[in-house]
């Protein structure tokens, strides 16, 4: 499974941090103040090494003429073990993108538009926009160790949680009622959960079972980003532990 996950199609490059900073960027007009995408990028890169995070490896992108800018950083910091926090970014100087910032443990953005993250932020293009876009992210830092904390104690959970075929099914069979899953995308959930494709995801566990709707529901994030998002978090209602078996959950 990917902490991060950057999509560029036809026409779009990826990109080194000095490429990045070759970009020119165009003159303020009005109340735009447009902001060089290595700016962006350092913007992000200094919040997070202020409050001690490690960056292990960043993912940048540029489209459009170069106008458009993408990147992903992912994070020494695990919410455990295999899984490791990330970051998105997202501006533009054809005022067509908001400076965007987000982070989560399995980020996904695209050329097209499409953004999955846990928790964003976004501030428009103007002397005020930008200034309260660098206190925004420098206050999401500080939320990432408790996110950190809740997001892991929830995968510990789920990975703890022993199930057989009987309950995967049963449980797939509830996404699909609830319409996480479609005709075409519960298929592909079974056959990740009976032959997944990462071997961090053949323990016969809830979290297994995750991941293997996740991954189903892959192309409805580059296609609806809002509606997988939304459709992520019914995910974690549908298979929350359940109070009555505790004696599921190994110690």
């Amino acid at each position: 499974m990917s902490d991060a996950t950057m999509i560029l199609h036809c026409g779009a490059r990826e990109v080194s941090r000095d490429e990045l900073a070759l970009v020119p960027c165009p003159p303020p007009e009005g109340r735009w103040k447009p902001v060089p995408h290595v700016t962006v990028l350092d913007y992000a890169t200094k919040a997070l090494n202020d409050a001690g995070y490690a960056i292990r490896k960043q993912k940048l992108g540029l489209a459009r003429n170069d106008a458009r800018f993408w990147g992903t950083l992912v994070l020494e910091s695990q919410v455990v073990h295999g899984v490791s926090l990330a970051v998105a970014l997202a501006s533009s100087l054809d005022k067509s993108t908001s400076l965007r910032w987000g982070y989560g443990h399995n980020v996904m953005i695209c050329d097209n538009g499409a953004w999955v993250v846990e928790q964003s932020i976004a501030r428009k293009h103007t002397t005020n926009g930008v200034t309260r876009y660098q206190e925004a992210i420098s206050k999401a830092v500080t939320e990432l160790g408790q996110y950190r904390e809740v997001e892991g104690e929830r995968i510990k959970r789920l990975a703890a949680w022993q199930i057989d075929d009987t309950t995967a099914e049963s449980l797939l069979l509830r996404c699909y009622e609830a319409k996480l899953l479609s005709p075409q995308t519960l298929p592909t959930a079974i056959e990740q959960w009976r032959r997944p494709e990462y071997p961090d995801f053949e323990p016969r566990t809830a979290w297994s079972l995750y991941n293997a709707v996740t991954y189903a529901l892959n192309d409805r994030a580059k296609t609806n980003p809002q509606a997988h998002a939304h459709a992520t978090i019914r995910l974690n209602g549908v298979l929350a532990l359940p109070a009555s078996e505790p004696a599921t959950v190994a110690a």
